[in-house]
């Protein structure tokens, strides 16, 4: 979780170049490993070359982050930023789909390996850009090395005498901090990705039916449940009805279902496990699994709305920031939307694609106008240390709102509304936080 902040520090202080040849290695290195701790099914082998992995992989985008910042204008930042957020969304979707693909039609090591070699890639592209960097910026990276003065304009070293401190230099700092917060409440929406399947599925694409059309055996499908009952709501978007089988029965292989019992208490959605061979072809509950399935991938197919925008949108996002500026006023807009985003996904009926192109726009305009607004109030000589904090505090967001969320749902066994509230919440917030951007920035003369 802090490793990003240790290696911002490491790049302002030792260099980027360095640091960025250190960090790709590590990455190589670490993927290496895995792969062959695959080949050789050696468990403990995997696990290092991830804790490898990660030591170099949590660095490397603040390292990617500084060299953006080092060869571009203040005025050309937000476009940057959105290309890079555009290629990073664009080469995680294609990691999504082909990794999966590659393990299924070859295997599971088959498909690290070529993880592995595209780890290599990254590794020569490094080293290409190391080489062009050096070309272009003679003079020493010694003479880049951050300063505690430097340091200072962050708040992080006390023992910097408070009069080399500016009026200015004090405002800007109380910028970051304002930008640090609206980082980590809006690392805290982040984990919406990771429940998004179970809410649509809960919302759209699996909702439960009536009382009378939830159980085959009763209620209007008391006599035969092989069609929808002409009385119950279609399937999709409802619910195929659960089995007429007893909570207690213990099933191993598909044909136990035919030793169960079918008295109550019966047996609840939460009990069936359709990825085990022995629900997913049960004679009782193969239906009900199928059905789930293809919901699930409707619900999991609707996610590629965001990143697809992401793609598409996040480079013109940042040529529009670049362009007008006013970027606390973007960001708030933004904020809103991804409130209203949320708040439409758990209060309306309308259909998810409408919330998701919201979300999507609203999150590109959203990374535009704060990725760029940190440069402007950071000294160039600490941005590495600056956006390695802010890693850190992405990672905190992203590490303790699902425990937040699974409590809730332990709690209520519902997504809608007690889970997603939870992200309505976070946008809310976030978007106060940006009035107060806006309000803060005006009294330090639109520094932003």
């Amino acid at each position: 979780m802090v490793l990003p902040l240790f290696g911002g520090i490491l790049i302002d202080r030792v260099g980027v170049q360095t640091m960025t040849m250190v960090v790709v290695s590590l990455v190589l290195a670490g993927q290496v490993i895995v792969a062959l701790g695959s080949a050789m099914h050696n468990f403990n082998l995997i696990l290092v070359g991830r804790i490898v992995f990660g030591i170099g992989g949590e660095t490397m985008s603040v390292a990617q982050v500084k060299f953006l910042v080092k060869w571009f204008d203040m005025s050309e930042l937000a476009f940057v930023f959105g290309l890079s957020n555009s290629f990073s969304t664009f080469s995680a979707v294609l990691n999504y789909k082909w990794s999966p693909w590659i393990a299924d039609h070859y295997n599971v090591t088959t498909a690290l390996w070529v993880g592995a070699g595209v780890c290599g890639l990254s590794f020569v592209a490094a080293l290409l850009l190391v080489q062009i960097d050096k070309k272009l910026h003679i003079a020493s990276e010694k003479s880049e090395a951050a300063s505690i003065r430097d340091l200072k304009l962050l708040g992080w070293v006390p023992i910097v005498p408070q009069q080399y401190l500016s009026p200015d230099s004090v405002s800007r700092r109380w910028l970051f901090w304002l930008l640090a917060l609206q980082s980590l409440v809006n690392s805290c929406i982040g984990p919406f990705n990771n429940t998004a399947t179970s809410v649509f599925l809960e919302r759209d694409y699996f909702q439960q039916p009536p009382p009378l059309c939830q159980r085959c055996g009763l209620g209007y499908y008391n006599v035969y449940c092989d069609a929808v009952s002409p009385h119950c709501p279609n399937v999709p978007p409802f619910a195929w009805p659960l089995p007429l089988l007893s909570q207690n029965c213990s099933i191993t292989s598909p044909f136990d279902q035919f030793q169960c019992s079918k008295a109550p208490p019966y047996i609840l959605d939460e009990d069936i496990n359709c990825d085990d061979v022995a629900w997913r072809e049960g004679p009782f509950t193969h239906r009900y699994c199928a059905t789930k399935s293809q919901a699930a991938e409707t619900a999991t197919s609707s996610l590629s709305y965001n990143p697809m925008v992401q793609t598409g949108l996040a480079p013109l996002a940042g040529w529009l920031v670049d362009l007008f500026g006013r970027r606390p006023m973007v960001s708030v807009v933004a904020e809103v939307g991804v409130a209203v985003a949320h708040a439409a996904i758990n209060y309306s009926q309308v259909t998810v694609t409408v919330p998701l192109l919201l979300l999507g726009v609203s999150q590109c305009f959203l990374q535009a106008s704060m990725g760029s607004a940190f440069p402007l109030v950071v000294p160039p000589r600490a941005i590495g240390t600056a956006y390695g904090f802010l890693a850190m505090v992405g990672n905190m967001g992203a590490a303790v709102t699902p425990l937040v969320v699974a409590a809730l749902y332990a709690d209520y066994d519902r997504y809608i509304p007690h889970v997603q509230v939870l992200f309505v919440g976070f946008g809310v917030a976030n978007a106060l936080l940006g009035v107060a951007l806006v309000a803060m920035d005006r009294a330090h003369h639109g520094v932003l």
